[in-house]
């Protein structure tokens, strides 16, 4: 690598993945160091240290890098959108399940990922605000979920947040069974979760458009890939549309594996609904919790999600090939 001179702050997640992220991190650190850049690097704590240490000091750097799953990524993008002028973000993942990098098809090898971070682009992202009613915390998920307040819950996504089936397996799923069994982890507790699949009523706006009625399932996506299951065509990352989808009850049990077919499939169907929009409102008559960007956010009976067009810049090898470019 030619000599650079970038300032980049490293943020790693020393939980992430069969093994955490601090080996890769480091030897990616000495690979951005070999290119002369300046390097720092923070190791986070626990749910929402990666958002305060970027909110805090990125403003000193040219680059941010995540180094962990899906769920560091999105707090350091959280961070990011607290500051008026973000520096561009670069990803290492190391976790279980990362969309982001399948979206952007960034590479897990650490000298790979610096050269990407260094020579690369700086591509803009559509980031999702999510606001609402009061939230509360849950006391019945696995430890280490829930965190110990509600200013620590999640207020940004970059490529999902949504309710109803599976959309708790990214972080019920416990974390002793993720470093075992990876990815099939993730499966397997939703495999056990679908006889627990139950319709909500929710009044759903989009774009001042009605929805409402009785789903199993509601999400707000940009990105290609959720779970690294379901897929979604034709996706564009910053046009400052989301993708909604919304997926009406089964009329037996039996059809639940039907629908989920079709998602996996990217089929379509009268039971699956599938919008885009800019703002989307959904109201229950209850506290509903949401997965924002797999991670626990909250619940609450009424949530907003805006879209903030183009909001951060990642930095990847090249455009993805169907979204529009900067």
């Amino acid at each position: 690598m030619s000599e650079v001179t970038e300032k980049i702050l490293v943020i790693i997640n020393p939980n992430a993945g069969p093994y955490g992220a601090t080996q890769k991190a480091e030897r990616l650190c000495k690979a951005l160091k070999a290119s002369g850049a300046f390097v720092q690097s923070r190791a986070t704590q626990g749910i929402g240290h990666a958002r305060d240490i970027v909110s805090q000091e990125a403003s000193h750097y040219d680059l941010v890098v995540a180094c962990g799953g899906d769920g560091t990524f999105s707090e350091v993008v959280s961070g990011l959108m607290r500051l008026d002028t973000p520096p561009d973000v670069g990803f290492l993942p190391v976790g279980s399940t990362c969309d982001i990098a399948r979206n952007f098809r960034l590479p897990s090898h650490p000298k790979k990922a610096a050269h990407v971070m260094l020579k690369g682009i700086a591509y803009p992202l559509d980031i999702g605000r999510v606001t609402g009613s009061v939230p509360e915390l849950r006391d019945d998920l696995p430890e280490g979920v829930v965190p110990d307040e509600t200013a620590l819950l999640p207020d940004h996504f970059s490529y999902v947040t949504s309710f109803g089936a599976f959309s708790e397996t990214s972080y019920a799923t416990r974390r002793e069974l993720k470093k075992t069994l990876g990815h099939f982890a993730y499966v397997l507790t939703g495999l056990q979760s679908v006889p627990h699949i139950h319709p909500v009523e929710t009044k759903v706006i989009l774009d001042g458009d009605d929805y409402s009625g009785a789903y199993i399932f509601g999400g707000v996506l940009n990105s290609y890939s959720v779970g690294g299951m379901v897929k979604i065509d034709q996706v564009s990352f910053n046009d400052g549309l989301f993708e909604v989808l919304l997926v009406k009850p089964p009329k037996n049990v039996g059809q639940i594996a039907h629908l989920l077919s079709l998602l996996l499939r990217r089929k379509a169907g009268d039971a699956i609904i599938r919008r885009r929009a800019r703002e989307v409102i959904f109201e229950f008559p209850d506290k509903v919790s949401f997965t924002i960007d797999g991670e626990y956010g909250g619940s609450r009976d009424l949530w907003r999600i805006e879209n903030i067009q183009r909001a951060i810049r990642l930095r990847v090898a090249e455009p993805p090939q169907k979204a529009i470019l900067p």
